[in-house]
């Protein structure tokens, strides 16, 4: 059960679980799974009741999610070949133990320093959990399964993200809010037996040759970093303070450009870039999830700090939201057959933006659930027709390296937008934070902007009327 396979992923005849095995194994990639998720949706919840503990302002702790971002989309972006090199099961069970760990690390830091260093931390387990999950199953399943077993993962991870803000809302306003990264320790044990004695190993004997791009992982870091530290430090730092480090980590990003134009295998593979389709979806795709998570951070300082809502009544409320990106997910796939990929992208920004007008226009409670109802569509719909998209115009043999570059810069875009949006808030909020209201105001103008801005470019640089073209 536990012997080596190669990068195909079939397993010998009498090495095959049962149907049992496999639902099994399915769940403990589900669960680790469902964990990134859950914490993620959760974490927003819990930044005003974190801010009061440590006795600052809840803007102040957006490193809490920024850092455990910029962490977890390096390592998701090189978590593949590591697998396909050391094991992808040997590294899955490493990433739950991290995970495991980590979260044990935040629900007792003391100090708002441990905290962010801690939720780094937890970012680097979580880079490793979520891709290689899906590789553990898909090296593991049958080619013929693979098709149901992926829908099924997929739905799983769903379903975290449906009931991510309730359990961050429950657990903060009833025990704690250290509780809710306490709680991962049980089903991180959970998820590591069973990975451990379902899940056999396999690696890619090709990807030895290979050179792992540390030169990339390094430039790229430096660049979102000192851009994210530098663009925070803006409302309240004097300008040779943030000027430096802001210029630094353009200067990292530019040096980046060169450096993966000249690697085999890239971190993030610019030469897809030449692609118009690919660079038109990785445009629309990348500004429709920065959107996205604006307004999850906009929306949930808006309900704890200006209209006075606590943690969990706020976590159901961001069921307005989540309920239909679970529900979006599902129904997607068969609304893309009836209007392709092109169409189904410029319909998600386009929610998106009558949603965000919404969001700006008015606070009152009917018109805010219907805002969040609506955007929920736009969001999973950018988020998941961009991919599609993107990925569908290269060939087969590049597939992967497409898919991992395109989610790296999906999410490290998202995370970039959180800290702009912070910014402003900081900036319009006084020199005490006592109103919130004006930042929050411009970072929906802000996420409006993004939908916008996707539906144009996604309009303008997509081709139509012809089939998409690989690479």
């Amino acid at each position: 059960m536990t012997r080596e396979a190669s990068a195909t992923g079939s397993e010998p005849p009498a090495t095959r679980r049962g149907p049992i095995g496999d639902l099994v194994l399915l769940l403990a990639a589900g669960i680790a799974q469902m964990l990134v998720v859950v914490d993620y949706t959760a974490t927003a919840i819990t930044l005003p009741s974190m801010a009061r503990d440590f006795k600052v302002s809840a803007d102040s702790l957006q490193w809490v999610i920024t850092g455990y971002v910029l962490t977890f989309s390096i390592v998701l972006a090189i978590a593949g070949p590591l697998g396909d090199r050391y094991g992808r099961r040997r590294l899955l069970l490493l990433g739950i133990i991290l995970f495991g760990a980590a979260s044990l690390w935040v629900g007792f830091a003391g100090s708002v320093t441990m905290l962010i260093v801690s939720r780094l931390a937890l970012g680097v387990g979580a880079g490793l959990l979520f891709p290689l999950s899906t590789a553990v199953v898909g090296a593991s399943s049958d080619r013929s399964e693979l098709p149901r077993m992926m829908s099924i993962l997929t739905g799983i991870a769903t379903i975290g993200m449906a009931v991510g803000p309730v359990i961050g809302g429950v657990f903060t306003e009833l025990i704690d809010w250290r509780w809710v990264f306490l709680i991962n320790l049980p089903l991180s044990a959970v998820a590591f037996i069973l990975v451990l004695i379902f899940a056999r190993e396999s690696r890619n004997p090709d990807a030895a040759r290979g050179r792992i791009d540390y030169a990339g992982i390094a430039l790229l870091t430096l660049g979102i970093g000192g851009l994210s530290i530098g663009i925070a430090w803006i409302p309240d730092r004097p300008a040779m303070t943030w000027i430096p480090i802001l210029t630094g980590g353009l200067v990292a990003l530019i040096l980046f450009i060169p450096c993966e134009l000249r690697r085999p295998s890239p971190l993030i593979d610019l030469r897809l870039l030449g692609n118009r389709d690919f660079a038109g979806y990785l445009l629309g795709g990348s500004l429709s999830n920065t959107c996205w998570c604006v307004l999850i951070f906009a929306t949930t300082l808006y309900l704890q700090e200006v209209r006075g809502d606590d943690a969990m009544t706020t976590g159901f409320q961001f069921l307005y939201l989540s309920g239909p990106v679970a529900i979006a997910g599902f129904i997607g796939p068969a609304i893309q057959r009836r209007m392709g990929t092109r169409r189904m992208l410029l319909f998600a920004t386009a929610i998106q933006s009558v949603a965000c007008v919404v969001f700006w226009m008015s606070d009152v409670s009917p018109w805010l659930a219907i805002g969040l109802l609506v955007v929920g569509f736009g969001c999973s719909w950018g988020w998941s027709m961009s991919q599609a998209g993107g990925i569908a115009t290269v060939p087969e043999g590049n597939v992967g390296l497409a898919s991992g570059s395109m989610l790296t810069v999906l999410i490290m875009s998202g995370n970039v937008g959180v800290v702009v949006s912070a910014a402003l808030i900081k900036a319009r909020g006084g020199p005490d934070m006592s109103d919130y209201a004006p930042g929050i105001a411009a970072s929906y103008l802000l996420a409006l902007g993004l939908a916008a801005a996707a539906f144009l470019l996604t309009w303008i640089v997509v081709p139509t009327g012809r089939p998409a073209r690989p690479a």
